[in-house]
Parts: C-alpha cells; sequence; structure tokens
C-alpha cells in the first residue's frame, strides 16, 4: 500500500504508537508520520505509508491549526498537564479585554525557544530523554509564525484558543509565555489539532476504524494518493518521453506557469493517469527531479 492515511490520534496515545498499531494493521513497516502530538494531543496526524515515505518532507512543512485550552495560575516542567508542578501562583484574575490584549503580542513573526520535554535532539538524543534524567539543555529560540490566535472562551482559570501557526510552533509553550506575559504563568490542559496542511479532522479516521476497515478489505478507499497529498503543490503533465528523463534523473522543460516560480521551488511531475512520478525543483530555467516515485 502506498498513500497518505489520516489519523485521529487517540489521547494519551504517542505519535510512536499510531505509527506502530498502522503497521500492525496494514502489515507494511514503511510508515512514517508528519508532525509529532504529544500524548496529551488528539486530532490530525498524517501517515505516509510505503513509498508515500519519501513525500513526507513535502508535507511537514504545512501549517496546522489547534484548539487548545490553558489553566492560568499554575506552570509545569512540560508546559502541559503531563508534567509536574513547579509553581503555583496566586493571581488577580485578569480581564477579558486584557488577555486578548496579550493574545495579539503573540502573533506574526516570533522568536520561540523550544521546550526541554521535546523530540529536538541534543548530540543525537531526544532533549527529552535528558531531562527526565534531570539533564535538560535550554534550546535556542528559533523563529515561528502565528498567524492567527482567536480567544474562544474564558473562566478563569481556563482559557480556550485557537491558534493557526507555523511548522514546528509550540502550543504548549506557547501557554507557558502568555501566562508569564500576564504574570500568573499557565501551562496547556487539552490539545487538538483540527488541521495539518489541507487535512482536516473532517477527513480522518481513529485507530480503530483503521482496524476495522482492514478487516472489512475496504482500507483501499481511506487512502490519499501521493499525487492528491501534494495538491497544493504546482504541477505539470509529463509525456512518456519526459517520464522516462526524469526517471533518469535528467531535467524536462516547465510549464509556464512554473516558470513564473523561485529558483527551488517544488513542482509535482504527474503522468497522464494523474500518477505522481516525481517531485522536481526549478533551476536555471528547468525543472530536475529531487524525489523520484515511479
Amino acid at each position: 500500500m502506498n498513500g497518505v492515511l489520516i489519523i485521529d490520534k487517540p489521547r494519551g496515545w504517542t505519535s510512536h504508537d499510531v505509527v506502530n498499531k498502522a503497521r500492525h494493521v496494514l502489515r507494511e513497516k514503511r510508515i512514517g508520520h508528519t508532525g509529532t502530538l504529544d500524548p496529551l494531543a488528539t486530532g490530525v496526524l498524517v501517515l505516509c505509508v510505503g513509498k508515500a515515505t519519501r513525500i513526507a518532507r513535502y508535507l511537514e512543512s504545512d501549517d496546522k491549526v489547534y484548539r487548545a485550552e490553558m489553566r492560568l495560575g499554575v506552570s509545569t516542567d512540560t508546559q502541559d498537564a503531563d508534567g509536574q508542578v513547579l509553581e503555583t501562583r496566586q493571581y488577580d484574575p485578569p480581564a477579558r479585554d486584557a488577555i486578548m490584549q496579550v493574545l495579539g503580542q503573540f502573533t506574526g513573526s516570533l522568536l520561540q525557544r523550544p521546550p526541554a520535554y521535546s523530540a529536538l535532539k541534543v548530540g543525537g538524543v531526544p532533549s527529552y530523554r535528558l531531562a527526565r534524567k534531570g539533564q535538560a539543555q535550554e534550546h535556542a529560540a528559533r523563529p515561528v509564525t502565528v498567524h492567527s490566535l482567536d480567544l474562544l472562551q474564558y473562566a478563569d482559570p481556563l482559557i480556550g484558543f485557537r491558534v493557526h501557526c507555523s511548522k514546528g510552533t509550540y502550543v504548549r509553550t506557547l501557554c507557558a509565555d502568555i501566562g508569564d506575559r500576564l504574570g500568573c504563568g499557565a501551562h496547556l490542559t487539552a490539545l487538538t489539532r483540527e488541521r495539518a496542511g489541507r487535512f482536516t479532522l473532517a477527513d480522518a479516521l481513529s485507530p480503530g476504524r483503521l482496524a476495522e476497515l482492514v478487516t472489512e478489505g475496504t482500507a483501499d478507499g481511506a487512502f490519499v494518493s501521493m499525487n492528491e497529498a501534494l495538491a497544493g503543490m504546482p504541477s505539470k503533465d509529463l509525456t512518456s518521453q519526459e517520464i522516462t528523463r526524469i526517471s533518469h534523473g535528467n531535467p524536462v522543460p516547465p510549464s509556464p506557469a512554473d516558470v513564473r516560480s523561485a529558483d527551488g521551488s517544488p513542482v509535482r511531475l504527474v503522468s497522464e493517469r494523474g500518477e505522481l512520478i516525481a517531485v522536481g525543483v526549478l533551476r536555471n530555467g528547468l525543472l530536475w527531479p529531487e524525489t523520484v516515485l515511479a
């Protein structure tokens, strides 16, 4: 099986738990995901199966939309409800207008410091493993983009919000930083990824439902083709001669639309039957194959 699956990750599962479940029920070892969700979180987890693991990097860069809840007054070592409490503060509940003002300060281009309890590697070791041993490492701040941050509800000490953000944004760190800006501290208590790129919760199925479809022999219908998964990317239809050239690592002329793209822009290279042959990049006026799938 080759293609993309959209899974609604259950709370309490790691992203790797979902991958292992899919490997077991599909009897396919080549499965990976395109963006980690912490055990506390639920929602859209995009799995790449079979050959589709080779297009994972093009999906990983997509924006995400989350619905989240944070609790004021309590800070934890992991910045979420699964961690150990570090501090509990007494505070006067902020006014709704004050909260909205602070949320506005966390939109646009930001520098965010990833949490110690994260999957980022430090000398080849996941940061969270070092943190669990009391060897937490402070990561350098890195740029992220928060496109929108909307207050959904507020009943002290809980604040609900929706955030549309770039790849690499830690929502739990966003909660901790907002709490600090409000002067009372905070941590994430609930998180649902509502959208990853073009895929939404409406597209997702539970791990249990995937297993049922496999038993019924209808799992093929749950897969999104590699070409469709990258539908947001410009495309070029290839002739049979161009398919041969691309398959041997040679470039082909771009279409007129591609010429207007910047060098390095990825382009889907598609057969007349709608099969994704490769992902190419525009370079010096030609489309060069970057990832060949056929």
